[in-house]
This record gives structure tokens, C-alpha cells and sequence, in this order.
């Protein structure tokens, strides 16, 4: 058990001198509040598990007895837990634009901007920005080297609200595009710190509303024998969320992404009025967000998800889809890794197959280790080689059946952490079908990219406006169609002799088109399904 601070004794004592020495020699060292610390972060990390992974009723209303009053406990080791997530501590973090605003709408006061961080640092880059969004007047007074942008900020804001929401009103009020407001706030590099006292959407207490409990009497860590066979099982419906609940399933997933150091583009700018439930057994449920029209993608359609288990967030992943591909990855959070990580992302897998048509997976570089030193700590790429993954590059796919036949006749070696970075130089991929992986290409979206950018300056001079305007006149008279969006018909522009098309697959262009920009952009993802000369044509890229 942790050891428990001394009291401070009064200023004027009636114990003899003798007892106030002995007491004074149990206050604890700094040795002893890093012991208290860990050992109680050890136990918190012990009680979130078994609050996702119970093995009884009564275990799980234990943990969350004694998480509801874990704050009161670690008081006296505050500021060795920093950056843990437990309520009642301190999160630093230099987070963006958005979530900056979210957390300071939010949370108020409770997040501020540290600037004893921020006076460490070698300039003063808020000055800049500021000079961007204040009168024209107040430049000599912002510039001045006998004070920081610091001094001029609550000068400024005399005593209105925190530095940061007093900074971002500052920003919004200029009227520049957004974009615009991200790089001017985000240059200046403010370290924000998140005080987590009597925090819901603490690591301590996030959860959301779940169905019935699941018991854990056994835990799967194993992966399924078949996994394409599992893959191929039915999951829940993709149940639609109203958007009122959307909203509260954004924010916990935004809470518990921010707590641990990741700021997923689509979970930030979720979509409320995309969002999806989907029931996966064994008390997983996976929560699946869209984008807003302005940010999606212009050729794959991009997802996030909040992986829950009994409510409480376990991890988080994502699918990127076109056609019948799913670039796909998993992230399921240290503190929940020793539980249920293969059946997750099985069921993850299947949610893509069933509800969105994806029967290729492709899981990045990066996610097995490539400038990724956690997916090489993690093993990553072995976890995917055994559900039957393998590497795209041939050389690397060899390598791979190399060192297999080396840990054969090892039991119990591991690949050291260079053969492992060796192995991360290749994306993986799974096929549903089992074909073989020689000639594989997977969808050239940046190459597509280029040529739209090679088109706009040989056929319009480099004028983005007009070729968005042109095109879409152009592409729509050639589908037989009403306008097409001009954000998407620089895409069907690249295709020669569109206007000789079938009837039929002119449709169904038309209607991928318009697809991309509908309130759900799961209905684009739809359409592409039957697009298959649209399909033949961005795989020549």
C-alpha cells in the first residue's frame, strides 16, 4: 500500500519537541512518493481493467467503487502522476486548433495554457500570431522586448474569462477561413495543461452507457483459428446514433484520445450527423464516425472508431475505403492489451466487410513499426502476419518466411527490434478471396491526386477556380446529368472520352459524384460498390 502523508502540525504545538522529531522522521522522501505513485498508478491501471474485463459482478462494482473515490487517494502524489489520465491530476499536452477550442468550450478553466512551458521555449511565436488578429495600432505594444505576448494577453483581457478562450475569441473574431485560424494558432505552439479535478471524462471515469454486462470468466487473447472464416461472421447492425448522442460519443472518444497523446484527425472533426453503433459480442461495441462534407477525402471515404468494452473505451481505430479496399488499423490502449486485441480487431474487420463492402485489408507501415518505435515494442507485425497479413513488397514477404523458419527452431525467440524495423518497409494485405499477392496494386489515390494537379495546369493555366467551375460543366454535359459538384468532377475530368460511356455506367458515376457530398458519406461508399468502370479506370493510376 502506498505510504500516507504526514499531516502538517499546527503553527504552535503542546507536543514536546521529542514527538513533533519523531513525527517529522515518517514524512516521506522523494523516494518514497515515486514508490506511492507507481504503486497506485499500478492498481489504477489494474482497476480500469477489470471495470472493462470482469470476471464477476461483484469485481466489476468493486473497481468502480473504488475508482469513484480514487481522486481523494492520490493527493498526496499529484504531481508525480502527471500525464497519467487519473482524475484529480494534471494532462500537458500542446494540443491543435480544434481540440483547443473543444477543450476550452468545454472544460472552461480546467485547461489553461502553461506558460512557465511556454517562457522554456527559444521565441516568442504567440507574438507573431497575435500581430496576425489584433489592430493594426497595437503592433508596438505587442513587439516589445520588455515583455512577453504573456504580459500583453492579461492586459488585454482584464480579467475576461482564461488566457485561452480569451485567445481563440481573439482569433475566431478576425473572420479568416479557418485554415487560416488553425496555422495562426497553432504557429504560436501553446502547451495547454488539463486539470482533471472531479473530471468525467478522466481515464478514472469515462464510460459511456453499455448493454448488458459481460462477464470475462475466460479471456481471448488468442486469434481466431480461421480468420477469414471469422472475418466472414456476421456483426450487429450498423444502428445510426441521433445526433444528440453522437455529440456525447464524440466527445468521450475525443477525451479518451486526448489523454493519451493522440489527436485523430477523424475523431476531432467527427461528423454527429454520421456516426454508427455497432453491437460485436462478448460486450465489445465499436463506434464508427464519418467526416463533414469539407474535410472528407477526395477519393477514399475516411473512418474513426471508439472501441468499447462493457462502455469503457479500450482503443480506437480506423478504415479508409474505396472500392473494395480498407486501409484499416487498431490501437487498443496499453492498459487494456493483455485482453481481447485479436477478437477486436476480428470483429473490426468483419464491421468493414459487412457494412461497407471491403474485401481487401491493407494495414500501413506505420502501424507495424515504420518510424513507429511503439509498434515495434509492440511486435506489431507478427500480431497481423498471424491472422494471415503479408507484406506487398515480395523481397520484405521473403525476409518475412526467413525469420518465421528461424524462430521455428528457437521456441520462445523473438525478432530483435532491427529485424522488426527490416519487416515494417512493407504495408501488409489480406485478402478476403485468398488470391495470391503477386502483381498486387493497391488504389494509386496520391498518383490520382497528380494528375488532377497536372490537368489543372495544362488545360486551365493553374486557375483552381475555373477548373472546378469548367469541369463540372463539362463532366456534367458528358454523364447527361445535373451539375455534378465542382469539388468532385476534377476527379471524372481526368477520364478520356467520358461522354462515350454506357448509359448505365454514366449513372452510376453521376451518382458516386454527388454520393461524396451526401449528409452520410457511407452512401458514396455504397455506390462505388457498383461503379466497376469507374473502379477499372482510377486503377490505372
Amino acid at each position: 500500500m502506498p505510504m500516507t502523508p504526514a499531516k502538517a502540525g499546527p503553527a504552535i504545538s503542546r507536543r514536546s519537541p521529542g514527538t513533533q522529531r519523531r513525527r517529522s522522521a515518517f514524512r516521506p522522501t522523494e523516494r518514497d512518493l515515486v514508490a506511492g505513485a507507481e504503486s497506485l498508478r499500478a492498481e489504477h491501471e489494474r482497476l480500469c481493467f477489470m471495470r472493462a474485463f470482469p470476471r464477476t459482478s461483484s469485481e466489476r462494482r468493486r473497481a468502480e467503487r473504488v475508482l469513484a473515490g480514487f481522486e481523494s487517494r492520490i493527493a498526496y502524489v499529484r504531481d508525480h502522476l502527471e500525464d497519467s489520465g487519473i482524475a484529480g491530476t494534471l494532462y500537458r499536452y500542446p494540443y491543435n486548433y480544434r481540440m483547443a477550442r473543444w477543450l476550452s468550450e468545454t472544460y472552461g478553466r480546467a485547461v489553461s495554457i502553461d506558460w512557465d512551458r511556454y517562457k522554456r521555449g527559444a521565441w516568442d511565436d504567440l507574438a507573431g500570431s497575435l500581430a496576425l488578429v489584433a489592430c493594426w495600432a497595437e503592433m508596438d505594444g505587442i513587439d516589445d522586448d520588455r515583455s512577453g505576448s504573456w504580459d500583453w494577453v492579461r492586459a488585454a483581457r482584464r480579467g475576461r474569462g482564461s488566457d485561452l478562450a480569451w485567445i481563440l475569441a481573439l482569433i475566431r473574431s478576425g473572420g479568416l477561413p479557418t485554415e487560416v485560424e488553425r496555422h495562426v494558432y497553432e504557429s504560436a505552439g501553446l502547451p495547454l495543461t488539463w486539470d482533471l479535478s472531479g473530471c468525467r471524462e478522466s481515464v478514472t471515469h469515462l464510460a459511456l452507457p453499455a448493454g448488458p454486462l459481460f462477464l470475462s470468466r475466460e479471456i481471448r487473447r488468442e486469434r481466431p483459428p480461421d480468420f477469414k472464416a471469422a472475418v466472414r461472421e456476421r456483426v450487429g447492425p450498423l444502428e445510426v446514433v441521433a445526433p444528440s448522442r453522437a455529440e456525447r460519443c464524440i466527445e468521450a472518444a475525443r477525451a479518451a484520445l486526448a489523454l493519451r497523446e493522440r489527436e485523430f484527425h477523424v475523431i476531432v472533426h467527427a461528423n454527429p450527423r454520421e456516426c454508427y453503433l455497432t453491437e460485436c459480442g462478448r460486450g465489445l461495441r465499436i463506434i464508427t464516425f464519418g467526416l463533414p462534407e469539407p474535410l472528407r477525402l477526395p477519393l477514399e471515404a475516411d473512418y474513426g472508431c471508439l472501441l468499447l468494452r462493457n462502455g469503457v473505451p479500450i482503443g480506437y481505430a480506423y478504415g479508409a475505403v474505396v472500392f473494395d479496399r480498407c486501409d484499416i488499423g487498431i490501437n487498443v490502449f496499453p492498459t487494456y492489451r493483455d485482453g481481447e486485441s485479436a477478437y477486436a480487431f476480428t470483429k473490426l474487420s468483419a464491421l468493414f466487410r459487412q457494412h461497407f463492402g471491403s474485401r481487401v485489408f491493407i494495414v500501413r507501415n506505420y502501424q507495424i513499426g515504420h518510424q513507429n518505435p511503439e509498434g515495434i515494442q509492440a511486435g506489431s507485425f507478427w500480431f497481423y502476419w498471424r491472422l494471415g497479413f503479408r507484406p506487398m513488397n515480395s523481397r520484405i514477404r521473403r525476409l518475412a518466411e526467413s525469420e518465421e523458419r528461424r524462430l521455428s527452431l528457437r521456441p520462445g525467440s523473438r525478432s530483435d527490434p532491427a529485424m522488426l524495423r527490416r519487416l515494417a518497409r512493407s504495408d501488409l494485405v489480406w485478402r478476403l478471396d485468398g488470391a495470391s499477392l503477386e502483381g498486387f496494386r493497391d488504389y494509386d489515390v496520391a498518383a490520382v491526386g497528380r494528375a488532377v494537379t497536372r490537368l489543372i495546369e495544362r488545360r486551365y493555366g493553374g486557375d483552381r477556380s475555373a477548373a472546378e467551375r469548367r469541369s463540372a460543366a463539362l463532366v456534367s454535359r458528358a454523364l447527361g446529368a445535373d451539375r455534378v459538384p465542382e469539388r468532385s468532377a476534377l476527379l471524372a475530368a481526368l477520364i478520356p472520352r467520358l461522354d462515350a460511356w454506357p448509359s448505365r455506367d454514366k449513372s452510376r458515376l453521376a451518382r458516386v459524384l454527388r454520393a461524396k457530398f451526401g449528409a452520410r458519406e457511407r452512401g458514396y461508399v455504397l455506390a462505388l460498390r457498383s461503379a466497376d468502370r469507374y473502379r477499372e479506370f482510377i486503377a490505372t493510376f
